[in-house]
Protein backbone atom coordinates (compact mmCIF):
# COMPACT_ATOMS: atom_id res chain seq x y z
CA UNK A 1 0.00 0.00 0.00
CA UNK A 2 1.49 3.40 -1.14
CA UNK A 3 0.92 6.43 1.03
CA UNK A 4 0.44 9.95 -0.42
CA UNK A 5 3.39 12.12 0.56
CA UNK A 6 2.52 14.77 3.09
CA UNK A 7 3.67 18.37 2.65
CA UNK A 8 6.38 19.54 4.96
CA UNK A 9 5.50 22.41 7.22
CA UNK A 10 7.66 25.53 6.77
CA UNK A 11 9.82 26.42 9.76
CA UNK A 12 8.68 29.31 11.90
CA UNK A 13 10.44 32.61 11.32
CA UNK A 14 12.26 34.15 14.27
CA UNK A 15 10.54 37.03 16.03
CA UNK A 16 12.06 40.36 14.99
CA UNK A 17 11.07 43.92 14.22
CA UNK A 18 11.60 43.39 10.45
CA UNK A 19 8.73 41.53 8.77
CA UNK A 20 9.78 38.25 7.26
CA UNK A 21 9.52 37.57 3.58
CA UNK A 22 6.56 35.61 2.25
CA UNK A 23 7.14 31.82 2.50
CA UNK A 24 7.85 30.04 -0.72
CA UNK A 25 5.37 27.25 -1.50
CA UNK A 26 7.15 23.91 -1.75
CA UNK A 27 7.18 22.02 -5.01
CA UNK A 28 4.76 19.06 -4.84
CA UNK A 29 5.97 15.59 -5.48
CA UNK A 30 5.21 13.98 -8.83
CA UNK A 31 1.70 12.55 -9.21
CA UNK A 32 1.17 9.00 -10.53
CA UNK A 33 -0.06 8.64 -14.11
CA UNK A 34 -3.18 6.64 -13.05
CA UNK A 35 -4.39 9.55 -10.89
CA UNK A 36 -3.90 12.06 -13.72
CA UNK A 37 -5.93 10.03 -16.22
CA UNK A 38 -8.75 9.54 -13.71
CA UNK A 39 -8.91 13.31 -12.93
CA UNK A 40 -8.92 14.37 -16.58
CA UNK A 41 -12.07 12.37 -17.28
CA UNK A 42 -14.10 14.56 -14.90
CA UNK A 43 -12.54 18.01 -15.94
CA UNK A 44 -14.66 20.29 -18.21
CA UNK A 45 -13.35 21.10 -21.68
CA UNK A 46 -11.06 24.19 -21.80
CA UNK A 47 -11.30 26.60 -24.73
CA UNK A 48 -8.00 27.76 -26.27
CA UNK A 49 -6.61 31.13 -25.11
CA UNK A 50 -7.34 34.01 -27.51
CA UNK A 51 -4.40 35.23 -29.61
CA UNK A 52 -3.66 38.94 -28.94
CA UNK A 53 -4.12 41.15 -31.99
CA UNK A 54 -2.10 44.27 -32.77
CA UNK A 55 -3.79 47.58 -32.05
CA UNK A 56 -4.78 49.62 -35.07
CA UNK A 57 -2.40 52.49 -35.88
CA UNK A 58 -3.88 55.83 -34.90
CA UNK A 59 -2.20 58.83 -36.63
CA UNK A 60 -0.81 61.51 -34.29
CA UNK A 61 -2.52 64.84 -34.18
CA UNK A 62 -0.75 67.68 -36.04
CA UNK A 63 1.28 70.28 -34.10
CA UNK A 64 -1.20 73.02 -34.88
CA UNK A 65 -4.93 72.25 -35.01
CA UNK A 66 -7.26 75.05 -35.90
CA UNK A 67 -10.28 75.56 -33.67
CA UNK A 68 -13.58 74.33 -35.04
CA UNK A 69 -15.29 77.62 -34.25
CA UNK A 70 -12.78 79.70 -36.34
CA UNK A 71 -11.40 77.73 -39.29
CA UNK A 72 -8.05 78.94 -40.68
CA UNK A 73 -8.14 80.92 -43.94
CA UNK A 74 -7.00 79.32 -47.15
CA UNK A 75 -3.81 81.41 -47.51
CA UNK A 76 -2.74 81.37 -43.85
CA UNK A 77 1.04 81.02 -43.25
CA UNK A 78 2.25 77.62 -42.04
CA UNK A 79 2.57 77.12 -38.33
CA UNK A 80 6.24 77.40 -37.25
CA UNK A 81 7.73 74.37 -35.59
CA UNK A 82 11.13 73.26 -34.33
CA UNK A 83 14.07 75.75 -34.36
CA UNK A 84 12.07 78.30 -36.37
CA UNK A 85 9.45 78.56 -33.63
CA UNK A 86 12.12 78.84 -30.90
CA UNK A 87 13.97 81.60 -32.80
CA UNK A 88 10.75 83.56 -33.30
CA UNK A 89 9.85 83.24 -29.67
CA UNK A 90 13.34 84.42 -28.65
CA UNK A 91 13.02 87.46 -30.91
CA UNK A 92 9.63 88.31 -29.47
CA UNK A 93 10.85 87.97 -25.88
CA UNK A 94 14.05 90.04 -26.45
CA UNK A 95 13.59 93.42 -24.74
CA UNK A 96 14.00 96.68 -26.63
CA UNK A 97 16.22 99.31 -24.98
CA UNK A 98 14.63 102.73 -25.13
CA UNK A 99 16.63 105.73 -23.93
CA UNK A 100 14.99 108.54 -22.12
CA UNK A 101 15.41 112.13 -23.29
CA UNK A 102 18.19 112.82 -20.78
CA UNK A 103 20.02 109.59 -21.60
CA UNK A 104 19.82 110.32 -25.33
CA UNK A 105 21.37 113.76 -24.79
CA UNK A 106 24.19 112.30 -22.72
CA UNK A 107 24.80 109.56 -25.30
CA UNK A 108 25.05 112.09 -28.14
CA UNK A 109 27.50 114.11 -26.05
CA UNK A 110 29.57 110.98 -25.48
CA UNK A 111 29.66 110.26 -29.22
CA UNK A 112 30.66 113.85 -29.96
CA UNK A 113 33.56 113.77 -27.50
CA UNK A 114 34.65 110.37 -28.80
CA UNK A 115 34.82 111.64 -32.38
CA UNK A 116 36.69 114.76 -31.29
CA UNK A 117 39.26 112.63 -29.45
CA UNK A 118 39.72 110.36 -32.48
CA UNK A 119 40.19 113.37 -34.75
CA UNK A 120 42.72 114.92 -32.36
CA UNK A 121 44.70 111.67 -32.26
CA UNK A 122 44.81 111.48 -36.06
CA UNK A 123 45.95 115.10 -36.32
CA UNK A 124 48.64 114.48 -33.71
CA UNK A 125 50.25 112.01 -36.11
CA UNK A 126 50.86 114.73 -38.69
CA UNK A 127 54.18 116.49 -39.29
CA UNK A 128 53.65 119.68 -41.30
CA UNK A 129 56.17 119.80 -44.16
CA UNK A 130 57.29 123.44 -44.55
CA UNK A 131 60.45 122.79 -46.57
CA UNK A 132 58.93 124.23 -49.75
CA UNK A 133 57.69 127.46 -48.09
CA UNK A 134 59.67 130.48 -49.28
CA UNK A 135 58.25 133.70 -47.78
CA UNK A 136 58.06 134.54 -44.10
CA UNK A 137 54.27 135.12 -44.06
CA UNK A 138 53.55 131.63 -45.38
CA UNK A 139 56.04 130.21 -42.90
CA UNK A 140 54.25 131.93 -40.01
CA UNK A 141 50.85 130.74 -41.25
CA UNK A 142 52.12 127.17 -41.53
CA UNK A 143 53.57 127.17 -38.02
CA UNK A 144 50.42 128.71 -36.52
CA UNK A 145 48.26 126.16 -38.35
CA UNK A 146 50.37 123.27 -37.02
CA UNK A 147 50.08 124.66 -33.48
CA UNK A 148 46.32 125.16 -33.80
CA UNK A 149 45.70 121.67 -35.18
CA UNK A 150 47.87 120.00 -32.57
CA UNK A 151 50.28 118.46 -35.09
CA UNK A 152 53.16 116.36 -33.84
CA UNK A 153 55.81 118.52 -35.47
CA UNK A 154 56.98 120.73 -38.34
CA UNK A 155 59.71 119.93 -40.87
CA UNK A 156 61.95 122.80 -42.06
CA UNK A 157 65.31 123.30 -43.73
CA UNK A 158 68.36 124.52 -41.77
CA UNK A 159 68.05 128.11 -43.06
CA UNK A 160 64.47 128.41 -41.70
CA UNK A 161 65.32 126.93 -38.33
CA UNK A 162 65.85 130.19 -36.34
CA UNK A 163 62.55 131.93 -37.31
CA UNK A 164 60.49 128.75 -36.90
CA UNK A 165 62.03 128.10 -33.51
CA UNK A 166 61.08 131.63 -32.48
CA UNK A 167 57.49 131.15 -33.68
CA UNK A 168 57.18 127.86 -31.83
CA UNK A 169 58.55 129.43 -28.69
CA UNK A 170 55.95 132.17 -28.87
CA UNK A 171 53.25 129.57 -29.45
CA UNK A 172 51.77 131.37 -32.47
CA UNK A 173 48.73 133.60 -32.54
CA UNK A 174 46.35 130.63 -32.48
CA UNK A 175 47.78 129.43 -29.17
CA UNK A 176 47.52 132.94 -27.71
CA UNK A 177 43.80 133.05 -28.60
CA UNK A 178 43.28 129.68 -26.91
CA UNK A 179 42.49 127.80 -30.13
CA UNK A 180 45.20 125.21 -29.64
CA UNK A 181 43.87 121.66 -29.45
CA UNK A 182 47.00 120.12 -27.96
CA UNK A 183 48.89 121.27 -24.92
CA UNK A 184 52.22 120.05 -26.42
CA UNK A 185 54.00 122.34 -28.88
CA UNK A 186 54.95 120.75 -32.22
CA UNK A 187 58.43 119.23 -32.40
CA UNK A 188 61.00 120.84 -34.64
CA UNK A 189 62.27 118.47 -37.38
CA UNK A 190 65.22 119.67 -39.49
CA UNK A 191 66.11 118.23 -42.89
CA UNK A 192 69.87 117.69 -43.20
CA UNK A 193 72.04 116.08 -45.87
CA UNK A 194 71.06 118.19 -48.86
CA UNK A 195 70.56 116.03 -51.93
CA UNK A 196 72.16 113.04 -50.27
CA UNK A 197 75.42 113.19 -52.23
CA UNK A 198 76.93 115.79 -49.91
CA UNK A 199 80.26 114.94 -48.31
CA UNK A 200 80.04 113.23 -44.91
CA UNK A 201 82.00 116.09 -43.30
CA UNK A 202 79.43 118.64 -44.55
CA UNK A 203 76.54 116.50 -43.27
CA UNK A 204 78.20 116.24 -39.89
CA UNK A 205 78.58 120.04 -39.74
CA UNK A 206 74.90 120.56 -40.64
CA UNK A 207 73.81 118.15 -37.93
CA UNK A 208 75.90 119.86 -35.26
CA UNK A 209 74.56 123.28 -36.29
CA UNK A 210 70.95 122.10 -36.21
CA UNK A 211 71.41 120.60 -32.75
CA UNK A 212 72.98 123.82 -31.51
CA UNK A 213 70.06 125.90 -32.84
CA UNK A 214 67.50 123.79 -30.99
CA UNK A 215 66.32 121.04 -33.35
CA UNK A 216 64.29 118.31 -31.64
CA UNK A 217 64.85 115.67 -34.34
CA UNK A 218 66.74 115.30 -37.61
CA UNK A 219 65.65 113.86 -40.95
CA UNK A 220 68.85 112.64 -42.59
CA UNK A 221 69.07 112.24 -46.38
CA UNK A 222 71.66 109.51 -47.17
CA UNK A 223 73.49 108.80 -50.40
CA UNK A 224 71.43 106.66 -52.78
CA UNK A 225 74.56 104.98 -54.18
CA UNK A 226 75.09 103.20 -50.86
CA UNK A 227 71.96 101.10 -51.44
CA UNK A 228 73.07 99.83 -54.85
CA UNK A 229 75.60 97.10 -54.41
CA UNK A 230 76.65 98.19 -50.94
CA UNK A 231 76.66 96.31 -47.67
CA UNK A 232 75.20 97.07 -44.29
CA UNK A 233 78.68 97.49 -42.81
CA UNK A 234 79.60 100.11 -45.42
CA UNK A 235 76.40 102.02 -44.73
CA UNK A 236 77.07 101.96 -41.00
CA UNK A 237 80.56 103.41 -41.50
CA UNK A 238 79.07 106.19 -43.64
CA UNK A 239 76.32 107.08 -41.16
CA UNK A 240 78.27 106.72 -37.93
CA UNK A 241 79.70 110.31 -37.84
CA UNK A 242 76.24 111.79 -38.46
CA UNK A 243 74.58 109.71 -35.75
CA UNK A 244 77.31 110.58 -33.26
CA UNK A 245 77.02 114.29 -34.04
CA UNK A 246 73.27 114.18 -33.35
CA UNK A 247 73.86 113.09 -29.76
CA UNK A 248 70.57 112.40 -27.97
CA UNK A 249 68.48 113.87 -30.79
CA UNK A 250 66.46 111.41 -32.81
CA UNK A 251 67.68 110.74 -36.36
CA UNK A 252 65.25 109.52 -39.04
CA UNK A 253 66.77 108.20 -42.27
CA UNK A 254 64.87 109.48 -45.32
CA UNK A 255 64.29 106.76 -47.95
CA UNK A 256 61.90 108.80 -50.08
CA UNK A 257 63.95 109.06 -53.27
CA UNK A 258 61.69 108.04 -56.20
CA UNK A 259 64.55 106.15 -57.86
CA UNK A 260 64.82 103.69 -54.97
CA UNK A 261 63.26 100.30 -55.63
CA UNK A 262 61.35 98.29 -53.07
CA UNK A 263 64.32 95.99 -52.29
CA UNK A 264 66.64 98.99 -51.92
CA UNK A 265 64.23 100.70 -49.54
CA UNK A 266 64.00 97.59 -47.39
CA UNK A 267 67.80 97.33 -47.44
CA UNK A 268 67.96 100.91 -46.15
CA UNK A 269 65.46 100.03 -43.42
CA UNK A 270 67.67 97.16 -42.24
CA UNK A 271 70.78 99.33 -42.40
CA UNK A 272 69.12 102.08 -40.35
CA UNK A 273 68.09 99.47 -37.80
CA UNK A 274 71.66 98.18 -37.50
CA UNK A 275 73.16 101.69 -37.35
CA UNK A 276 70.95 102.70 -34.42
CA UNK A 277 68.71 105.30 -36.08
CA UNK A 278 65.47 106.31 -34.37
CA UNK A 279 63.41 105.44 -37.44
CA UNK A 280 62.97 105.77 -41.18
CA UNK A 281 60.84 107.86 -43.53
CA UNK A 282 59.53 106.06 -46.63
CA UNK A 283 57.30 107.03 -49.53
CA UNK A 284 53.58 107.26 -48.89
CA UNK A 285 52.69 103.89 -50.43
CA UNK A 286 50.64 101.60 -48.24
CA UNK A 287 52.33 98.35 -49.33
CA UNK A 288 55.80 99.87 -48.92
CA UNK A 289 54.94 101.22 -45.47
CA UNK A 290 53.57 97.83 -44.43
CA UNK A 291 56.72 96.03 -45.65
CA UNK A 292 58.98 98.51 -43.84
CA UNK A 293 56.91 98.14 -40.68
CA UNK A 294 57.38 94.36 -40.75
CA UNK A 295 61.11 94.72 -41.47
CA UNK A 296 62.06 97.22 -38.76
CA UNK A 297 61.48 97.41 -35.04
CA UNK A 298 61.97 101.19 -34.97
CA UNK A 299 59.48 103.92 -35.88
CA UNK A 300 58.32 104.02 -39.50
CA UNK A 301 57.09 107.34 -40.93
CA UNK A 302 55.51 108.02 -44.30
CA UNK A 303 55.59 111.02 -46.60
CA UNK A 304 53.03 112.35 -49.01
CA UNK A 305 49.52 112.10 -47.50
CA UNK A 306 47.20 114.49 -49.36
CA UNK A 307 43.81 113.81 -47.73
CA UNK A 308 42.16 112.18 -44.74
CA UNK A 309 41.65 108.89 -46.56
CA UNK A 310 45.35 108.65 -47.38
CA UNK A 311 46.26 109.47 -43.79
CA UNK A 312 44.00 106.72 -42.43
CA UNK A 313 45.37 104.23 -44.97
CA UNK A 314 49.01 104.95 -44.08
CA UNK A 315 48.33 104.80 -40.35
CA UNK A 316 46.55 101.46 -40.81
CA UNK A 317 49.57 100.16 -42.76
CA UNK A 318 51.85 100.89 -39.79
CA UNK A 319 53.05 104.49 -40.10
CA UNK A 320 53.67 106.14 -36.75
CA UNK A 321 53.77 109.68 -38.17
CA UNK A 322 52.97 111.11 -41.59
CA UNK A 323 54.75 114.06 -43.22
CA UNK A 324 52.34 116.16 -45.28
CA UNK A 325 52.21 119.57 -46.92
CA UNK A 326 48.38 119.71 -46.58
CA UNK A 327 47.62 119.58 -42.83
CA UNK A 328 44.78 122.11 -43.10
CA UNK A 329 42.97 120.17 -45.81
CA UNK A 330 43.26 116.92 -43.88
CA UNK A 331 41.91 118.60 -40.73
CA UNK A 332 38.86 119.92 -42.61
CA UNK A 333 38.09 116.49 -44.08
CA UNK A 334 38.39 114.84 -40.67
CA UNK A 335 36.04 117.42 -39.16
CA UNK A 336 33.52 116.86 -41.96
CA UNK A 337 33.64 113.09 -41.47
CA UNK A 338 33.09 113.54 -37.74
CA UNK A 339 30.06 115.75 -38.39
CA UNK A 340 28.57 113.27 -40.85
CA UNK A 341 28.97 110.39 -38.41
CA UNK A 342 27.08 112.39 -35.76
CA UNK A 343 24.21 113.10 -38.13
CA UNK A 344 25.26 116.54 -39.36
Amino acid sequence: MKLWPFLKRAPKAPVSSVPAAAPVSPVPSPVPAEALSEASSFAPPVSPAPVPQEAAHVPAEPACVAAEEAPAPEHAPPCPSGPEASSRSAEEVQPVCVLSAGEAVRYREFLRRKREAETALMLHRLVADLTSVSDRASLRAGVEGAVRLGAFGVLVTPDKLPPVRKLLKEGGKGAQRGDQNSTDAPRLFVLVGGTGETLPAVKKYEVKKAVRLGADALVFVPSVMLFRGGTVQAVRREWRPVLRAAGKRGVFVALTDPSLKREEVLFGVRAAEKAGASGVVVRGEADLVSAAFREAASLVCAQGAENAEGLALLCKAGAGHVFTAQPGRIAKELARQAGESLGG
